[in-house]
């Protein structure tokens, strides 16, 4: 057999099995059983690596030559030409998912700048799942000798946390999770600096005032205290892993909010307590896991020269490192958290909310007017008592005044509301913002529930209220003109702004009210302008606004309120064309609080009817009735 033969044979066997080889796709990685570690894949992250600075390399792929690197900062590495090495891969410290490997690893031997935690992570500088670990000293580690190990910390990078002192030489070992796909990236050192906290409640560390703060977990250890406060029960436990204390005191008084959102990669779990020290089971003000990612907001009422205890800590499991959290107190305006006690606002304009530290309530939860997407609900709400200062239709948004995904409702009165006494409630109108609209009477006050969407974000912003047309003549609302901002009068009868259609004297009538639209209080009046004296004209109700409110052509004049028809009074004019109700128009017209209802006046005109159907019709006016 000839060595050509040979050669065309192998190549003919041997090329379909390394085409083969080079196809095979890594294993998946395992779900974790509990809470889950990575939420969401992270997007591929663009990087620029740069070219050697300072004249490192991208870390060796034999530990007895690491790479030298020293201080703190951000290091390049390179692992598509690395090999899986026998060291660094039986480390307890190191084991997740199934496996303690570090796959296509590099070596660093890096040298500390100062003494205190040190964190060395990829979570800004690579796109690829990496795994990290540590060793004390330089060269090969020995077995069991791992500081710190860590495969998934942000997503599929890493970070890991340790204590260095100033000048101690240090090994790092930086490869991927075992079947993936090596990469190059940036490898980032840091030494925190910083008052901690106590690891012991009894002796917890001072801090004041508002600001940003350090605390270290890599030495924390969890006591018992704290570890059973109902208002920390998240993802089916109730405990904070390797906590630290401290004893904060309030610089001012309102609503605080403490935070470690964008100030750490740890999965941190938070709760404040009163008074200073060990806190007494049972006495969180507040508790918090994930609020934003694996991070947390909390927030609670405090008074200026008051102390509080603070306990900073992880997920139960979790491996803390170090970080910062952030104090900040806020005005307790933007609207209250209980309809009880509503803020109250006037008018209108534009008016600040503030749903970052709100709770959900149990009222305002199942208005059939609320329901959308599924749900009537409306979370982490707050409450404004509105009063308007004139009548029409109304408007209240968030369009123009909110970012994130915002659920609000309007009742009528002040405080919280009746179940079922809605009278609008929206959910997305402009992409996810909201906008309702109601027939407001002036003088009349108003509850406004402004909250999100069933579980998705609070957020700050404003919301804009406005009343178009505004009549603040009375306690209701004229609309349907016959002055040719609506529908066309009937022969072209156009009477003047704000009248109904022109009668034989060329003007229109116009319909107003006067008092109050409080059943109790009993005394609104319609009063007519306009008709035709001695000419009996009747008051009518109707339940409804016919055509949109824009009135249909009746007679010379147009229809405006129909349904639900009530005779409320035949009043004869005066000898200036004026007639006005003198019954009690909410008994004759059988309304109840929350009822609105539409009015006009139908009066005779059998003497140069424009028209020729000698009769015509006032303007409407709308009425919202009151307890």
């Amino acid at each position: 057999m000839s060595l050509r033969f040979l050669a065309t044979l192998c190549a003919v066997v041997l090329s379909p099995l390394a085409a083969a080889q080079n196809t095979r796709v890594a294993p998946a990685k395992p779900t974790p059983a509990s809470k889950a570690q990575v939420a969401s894949k992270r997007a591929p992250v663009a990087l620029t690596i740069p070219a050697n600075p300072g004249g490192y390399l991208g870390g060796t792929d034999s530990c007895t030559t690491p790479t030298p690197i020293s201080g703190q900062g951000a290091f390049p590495f390179d692992q598509t030409a690395a090999t899986t090495g026998a060291e660094g891969q039986s480390e307890s410290l190191c084991f997740a998912f199934g496996t303690s490997g570090i796959d296509y690893d590099v070596w660093f031997a890096w040298t500390a700048d100062a003494t205190g935690p040190a964190t060395v992570t990829t979570c800004s500088g690579a796109s690829h799942d990496t795994k990290l670990a540590a060793y004390p000293g330089a060269g090969c580690p020995a077995t069991g000798s791992a500081l710190a190990c860590n495969d998934d910390a942000c997503g599929l990078q890493s970070s890991l946390c340790f204590g260095v002192v100033n000048n101690g030489m240090y090994t790092l070992q930086v490869g991927t999770f075992p079947g993936a796909t090596p990469g190059a990236g940036l490898l980032a050192t840091s030494i925190a600096t910083g008052v901690n906290g106590s690891d012991d409640c009894a002796t917890a560390a001072a801090i004041s005032g508002q600001g940003t703060f350090f605390y270290d977990l890599s030495n924390a250890t969890t006591g018992t205290e704290g570890q059973s406060e109902s208002l920390c029960c998240s993802v089916a436990t109730c405990m904070i892993d390797g906590d630290v204390w401290y004893n904060w005191t309030a610089d001012a008084t309102g609503m605080a909010l403490l935070s470690t959102c964008g100030l750490t990669n740890d999965d941190t779990k938070i709760a404040a307590y009163p008074g200073t020290n060990c806190p007494a089971t049972g006495s969180a003000l507040a508790c918090n896991d994930d609020a934003c990612g694996l991070q947390t907001t909390l927030c609670f009422p405090v008074t200026a020269g008051t102390d509080y205890t603070l306990q900073v800590g992880t997920y139960p499991g979790k491996v803390g490192c170090t970080g910062e959290f952030s104090i900040t107190i806020g005005s307790t305006g933007g609207g209250a958290d209980d309809c009880a006690v509503p803020d109250p606002i006037a008018g209108q304009g534009s008016f600040s909310f503030d749903t970052v530290c709100a709770t959900t309530g149990t009222e305002g939860q199942s208005e059939s007017l609320c329901f959308a997407f599924g749900t009537s609900g409306i979370d982490l709400d707050v409450w404004f008592a509105w009063t308007a200062d004139c009548s029409g239709p109304t408007d209240v948004s968030t369009c123009a005044g909110a970012s994130h995904d915002t659920k609000i409702a309007a009742y009528l009165g002040n405080g919280c509301p009746t179940m079922g006494s809605a009278l609008a409630c929206n959910d997305d109108t402009c992409g996810l913002q909201s906008t309702i609209n109601f027939q407001a009477a002036q003088g009349t006050t108003y509850t406004l529930q402004i909250g999100s969407f069933p579980g998705a974000a609070t957020g700050a912003g404003s919301f804009s209220v406005l009343t178009s047309p505004c009549d603040s003549g009375g306690p209701g609302t004229a609309s349907c003109f016959g002055d040719g901002s609506g529908i066309s009068c009937p022969c072209g009868n156009v009477g003047g702004s704000g009248e109904g259609c022109g009668n034989s004297t060329l003007a229109g009538c116009t319909l107003t009210g006067t008092g109050s639209a409080s059943i109790a209080t009993a005394d609104l009046a319609l009063a007519a302008t306009g008709a035709l004296p001695g000419q009996p004209g009747l008051f009518f109700q109707g339940n409804n606004f016919i055509n949109g409110g824009n009135g249909v052509v009746f007679g010379d004049g147009l229809r405006c309120c129909g349904s639900g028809v009530v005779r409320l009074q035949v009043v004869v004019p005066d000898s200036s064309g004026a007639a006005s109700t003198s019954v009690n128009v909410g008994l004759s017209g059988g309304v109840v609080a929350g009822d609105t209802r539409c009015y006009q006046y139908w009066y005779r005109d059998p003497i140069n009817s424009p028209c020729g159907a000698n009769f015509n019709l006032s303007n409407s006016y709308g009425v919202t009735w009151l307890p």
